[in-house]
């Protein structure tokens, strides 16, 4: 009825989350710099976007 978990052995070092936060947010703003600066967007068009895909969703499921 109960299983053991099973042991996951670590291969590399343990970060917090806030670092973990950190890293994602850097890798972010990498990207976003290489995009505007291979002029592929801007970074106005990236907050639009960003505000599209973080509208809330509706009752109806479609967003807002």
């Amino acid at each position: 009825m109960f299983w053991k978990k099973k042991e996951i052995p670590s291969h590399g070092k343990t970060i917090t989350v806030q670092q973990g936060v950190a890293a994602n947010a850097l890798s972010i703003q990498a990207l976003i710099n290489v995009l505007v600066n291979k002029n592929v967007c801007t970074r106005q068009e990236i907050m639009d976007e960003l505000k599209v895909i973080t509208r809330p969703v509706q009752n109806d499921g479609t967003k807002g």
